[in-house]
């Protein structure tokens, strides 16, 4: 119960991930004017793990008070884990998606970004992270 206490809202984000990059794309709501922005797809991924890994550090600073390394450390090496294994999940599930290279790449970019400005981010919204 305690792990959930400190990671509720990176648990609650790991099955929207899951959902969004494993379902097939026609089970999935379809907005067609976000479709027609240049490289969404790719801004999905960055924003996905960008969240993702700020939820995941914030736990891990609730967990390890004062570890700010150890937060960083664990948040970015888990959410980077979990989006090269979609990436994989996808290439042998045959669920009607492909894996994309680019898309690992958006997703570490996010994960890179989100690490990087965690602290501003953590002052500016403290009750959001």
């Amino acid at each position: 119960m305690k792990f959930f206490r400190y990671h509720w809202k990176a648990l609650f984000w790991i099955v929207i991930i899951y959902l969004g990059c494993l379902l097939p794309g026609d089970a999935l709501p379809s907005i067609l004017f976000l479709l027609k922005i240049p490289y969404f797809d790719k801004i999905m991924h960055f924003g996905l793990y960008f969240v993702y890994t700020l939820f995941l550090a914030s736990g891990f600073l609730l967990q390890y008070p004062g570890e700010h390394g150890k937060a960083y450390l664990l948040g970015g090496l888990i959410a980077f884990s979990i989006g090269i294994s979609i990436e994989f999940l996808q290439s042998i599930m045959h669920l009607g998606r492909l894996a994309d290279f680019y898309d690992a790449i958006a997703n570490t970019i996010g994960i890179i970004v989100a690490l990087l400005l965690f602290k501003s981010l953590q002052r500016l919204f403290p009750w959001a992270l």
